[in-house]
């Protein structure tokens, strides 16, 4: 039986910000900080572009979302991010693993 490569896409943070939010720019910089050590995709929605997240979080920004889960708001650190970084990490690659464990059984 031939071993199934386990592939594992990298996290996915995403900011919810605005255009003029100084606290949404300074989590920004700390994200792409952070990013210089922890491998993940980011990528920052400006809230006031998409109706339905503006009504959501209205003026509750910076919002930050790992594997699009909110985990964070308000004042961000480096240290908050990895944090949230690694318990997500922690969390996502088992479901992974069993869901390709459950695919290499059915495929037999």
């Amino acid at each position: 039986m031939t071993p199934i490569p386990m592939v594992m896409s990298p996290m996915r943070v995403t900011i919810l910000s605005r255009h003029d939010c100084h606290l949404c720019h300074v989590v920004a910089r700390v994200a792409a900080q952070v990013q210089e050590e922890l491998t993940f995709d980011l990528t920052i929605v400006d809230i006031d572009r998409d109706e339905g997240l503006r009504q959501q979080y209205g003026d509750r920004i910076p919002v930050v979302l790992v594997d699009e889960r909110e985990v964070l708001s308000g004042k961000v650190t480096g240290g908050d991010l990895r944090k949230a970084i690694k318990k997500a990490r922690w969390r996502n690659p088992i479901s992974r693993i069993l869901s390709r464990m459950k695919l290499a059984l059915t495929r037999g």
